[in-house]
């Protein structure tokens, strides 16, 4: 299995059964309104940062999205969930596993809003780069 596929179901253990979102957790999903707070994760571009007689060194951009449903205090809520996401995810560096070498917190977007009236959605962009390596000739290994 690529390394970045073991990167992203171990970040999905991670961020499962928050504080505030429990299990409402997927990756590349969007919620129907019934399931929120909730969290979807999203793999973006897979960098070669550097690259070895031995090994290649790598940035996955992890972007976990925040989604709520609420009449009032939308910022409260994505706000707590960003401090749960950010200890789940800063508390072990290596997310489990040992080709990890670091992982950085690159910021978040803005909070963003749609629909009308009871139905408004809150939605907030979380950005992670996660530092790996791999062989050079087996992205698995």
């Amino acid at each position: 299995m690529h390394r970045a596929e073991s990167i992203m179901v171990a970040v999905l253990a991670k961020i499962a059964n928050l504080t505030t979102t429990g299990t409402n957790v997927e990756r590349s999903r969007v919620y129907p309104n019934n399931a929120l707070p909730a969290l979807t994760l999203e793999q973006g571009e897979d960098a070669v940062e550097l690259q070895s007689m031995a090994f290649v060194d790598r940035q996955l951009d992890v972007r976990v999205i925040a989604h709520v449903k609420k009449n009032t205090d939308f910022d409260t809520q994505l706000n707590q969930i960003r401090e749960e996401v950010y200890i789940a995810l800063k508390a072990d560096y290596t997310q489990g596993l040992d080709f990890i070498l670091d992982t950085v917190a690159v910021g978040d977007g803005e909070p963003e809003f749609s629909g009308e009236a009871d139905k408004v959605i809150g939605r907030q962009v979380m950005n992670f780069l996660i530092k790996y390596r791999h062989s050079l000739t087996n992205p698995g290994a």
